[in-house]
């Protein structure tokens, strides 16, 4: 984190570190032990609702029984559950099941590969599918994977 005070300048091209508070030219390790030094005081992070809260603490899933091991690699501890279907549809998917235990390394992986994504969106379709039928799912998350 820098302090309030710190300004990068530049004069001839030349970029060099100013104080406001001292009004001139420092080093940046002169910074460090300066008397003015502030921050910026942190945003405080938004709330979830109860009924989210509530919703994350009662995900279960129909794709797999054992949420302890990574569905995706099968062999490291779980970090997360992870919902099938993002953005507007996270909550449905949390409420019809459609979670999978997931490890760190692999969630990183989700987020980048589409392809991976795709697959494991139609595999859930297909045994959302199995249990509740085809309108079910049209109905509630308006968009065929398969």
């Amino acid at each position: 984190m820098q302090c309030i005070h710190l300004k990068i300048r530049t004069k001839k091209y030349e970029k060099y570190i100013y104080c406001k508070q001292r009004k001139k030219k420092i080093e940046f390790k002169e910074c460090n032990n300066c008397k003015y030094r502030e921050f910026k005081k942190a945003k405080e992070l938004k709330k979830k609702s109860n009924k989210l809260k509530s919703l994350e603490s009662k995900r279960y899933s129909i794709i797999t029984d054992n949420l302890k091991v990574c569905y995706i690699c099968k062999q490291k501890k779980k970090d997360d559950l992870h919902e099938i279907f993002g953005g507007s549809n996270r909550i449905k998917s949390m409420v019809w099941g459609l979670v999978i235990p997931i490890c760190r390394g692999c969630h990183q992986e989700w987020k980048i590969n589409k392809n991976m994504r795709e697959e494991y969106q139609q595999e859930a379709q297909r045994i959302f599918e199995k249990e509740h039928g085809y309108e079910l799912f049209m109905t509630e998350f308006k968009k065929n994977f398969l």
